[in-house]
């Protein structure tokens, strides 16, 4: 399987997450400029996806946290580690439990 796939997968994972907790969630063409934008009740969260190998750079974090900033909402990057989601709050650096966004519901 292409990474490419695995990516487009993992990022589906992720929007499926996010529906099924409230959000309408629009998934980027592309992954331009960010993989998923979750929104529920005045609400906003940008989502970057990286699976295990693949790696947020600096440009793309600055851009993600400059996008954020100017929308007034969360940066997170979302990765999978043994099968489990994890979320960090990009502008924080903590990591977001999966029932603080579910709590918000």
């Amino acid at each position: 399987m292409s990474g490419y796939v695995k990516g487009r997968r993992f990022e589906y994972r992720v929007r499926d997450f996010f529906r099924k907790n409230g959000f309408v969630v629009i998934r980027a063409a592309q992954s331009k400029p960010i993989d998923l934008v979750c929104l529920r009740r005045g609400e906003a969260i940008f989502v970057e996806c990286k699976t295990e190998k693949s790696r947020l750079g600096t440009r793309r974090r600055q851009e993600l946290l400059s996008l954020a900033e100017a929308a007034g909402a969360v940066p997170m990057l979302s990765v999978r580690k043994k099968r489990k989601l994890i979320f960090k709050n990009l502008r924080t650096g903590k990591i977001v439990q999966t029932d603080q966004i579910r709590s918000q519901s």
